[in-house]
C-alpha cells in the first residue's frame, strides 16, 4: 500500500511507531501502518521497521552476519597447508639448503597471515608464491617454480571466492549473497538427497536414504514462503536416481543371491 491509498483529512492513520507523523502506508506482514522514516523495501516488498528486522524476512542480512569474519572449509586449508609448507621450509635451512626453503617459508607466513585474515592477507596469498615462482624460474629451478606457480593460482581462486570475502569482512553484492545462500542454506536435504542419488550407483546402502531425503525435501519445497524454499529439481533427482540405483543393485544381485 503506498502513500496514495492511504486516505487523507482528519482521520489518516498515523504511523504505529512514529504517532505524529501521517502514514506513508502498511506492512506487507503485519499489516501495521509506517510513516516514510520507517519503511523498508526487502526483496520487492514493503515492511515496517520491526518486521524488516526479523531474521526470516532479511535472511540475506541474518546469512551475511552468520559468515562475517568466520573460517570456512578454504581457511582452514590454506592453513593447513601453510603449516605443511613450513615443515618443508625448516628441513630446507637444518640441511643448509635456503634454496627453496625461503620461498616457501614465505608462502608458509603469507598463509598464516591469511588464516588469521589480517589485512592484506588475500593478496599477500597470491604474491608471495608469484613472486618466488618467478624468482625460482629466474634461478632454473622450474620444477619449484611450478609448484608455486600452482600455490599462486590456487590463491587466486580463494581471493574471489565469496565466503572468503565474507571471512576478511569485504561487502559482495546482493546477487553473490543471494547464490552463497541458495548453496548452504536453501533446503540442505533436497541437496543432499541428490548427492546420495549420485553416490547410490556406487553403493546401494545410500539409495534408501536419497529416496527419504528427497521426499522431505520436496515436501519443503515453497517458494512463496520467507524465505523462499526451492531446490525441487534437486529433491526430485534424489528420488529418481534413489530409485533406478536401488532398482539396478536388485536386479544385478538379486539372481546371484538366489543361485
Amino acid at each position: 500500500m503506498s502513500v496514495a491509498d492511504v486516505p487523507l483529512g482528519p482521520l489518516t492513520p498515523r504511523c504505529a511507531t512514529h504517532p505524529r507523523e501521517p502514514a506513508a502506508g502498511t506492512c506487507s506482514r503485519c499489516g501495521a501502518f509506517f510513516c516514510g522514516g520507517c519503511e523498508r523495501f526487502i526483496f520487492g516488498k514493503v515492511y515496517c521497521t520491526a518486521c524488516s528486522q526479523r531474521p526470516e524476512i532479511n535472511y540475506l542480512n541474518e546469512f551475511r552476519l552468520k559468515h562475517w569474519g568466520r573460517r570456512d572449509g578454504g581457511v582452514w586449508m590454506a592453513g593447513l597447508a601453510s603449516l605443511g609448507l613450513a615443515v618443508v621450509a625448516v628441513q630446507g635451512l637444518t640441511h643448509q639448503r635456503p634454496w627453496p626453503a625461503l620461498p616457501f617459508l614465505a608462502c608458509a607466513v603469507a598463509g598464516g597471515v591469511f588464516f588469521l585474515g589480517l589485512r592484506w592477507g588475500r593478496e599477500a596469498l597470491i604474491a608471495v608464491p608469484l613472486l618466488g615462482a618467478v624468482l625460482s624460474a629466474v634461478r632454473g629451478d622450474f620444477p619449484n617454480a611450478g609448484l608455486l606457480l600452482i600455490l599462486a593460482l590456487g590463491a587466486v581462486a580463494l581471493y574471489f571466492s565469496p565466503r572468503i570475502r565474507l571471512f576478511f569482512r569485504v561487502p559482495i553484492p546482493p546477487e553473490q549473497l543471494q547464490r552463497l545462500w541458495d548453496l548452504y542454506e536453501n533446503n540442505p536435504r533436497a541437496r543432499d538427497a541428490m548427492n546420495l542419488g549420485l553416490a547410490s550407483f556406487f553403493l546401494p546402502l545410500f539409495a534408501p536414504f536419497a529416496i527419504a531425503l528427497g521426499v522431505v525435501g520436496l515436501r519443503r519445497v515453497n517458494p512463496d514462503a520467507v524465505p523462499p524454499v526451492g531446490r525441487k529439481g534437486h529433491a526430485i533427482a534424489g528420488i529418481v536416481m534413489g530409485v533406478l540405483a536401488l532398482s539396478g543393485w536388485v536386479a544385478l544381485l538379486f539372481p546371484r543371491l538366489y543361485r
